[in-house]
């Protein structure tokens, strides 16, 4: 993956510009990575999901000796 970056950078450019140029991208891509997860951290739970988590709770109380509420 370095090597792709370093391809994007002209050979003729000094090293602390590849590497500031290298930083870019990686800032870059870890801000679409934040935007991409805290979109989908906003998403709401499927019911089915829901369901499923209330079943296995009440399986856990069962188990335990509790009263499921």
């Amino acid at each position: 993956m370095t090597q792709q970056w370093e391809a994007t950078v002209s050979n003729d450019e000094k090293p602390n510009e590849k590497a500031r140029a290298i930083r870019a991208r990686q800032r870059a891509i870890g801000r679409e990575l934040r935007r991409m997860y805290d979109d989908v951290a906003q998403e709401p739970i499927p019911e089915d999901f829901m369901d499923l988590l209330r079943k296995i709770d009440e399986g856990d109380d069962n188990k335990s000796g509790k009263k499921a509420s």
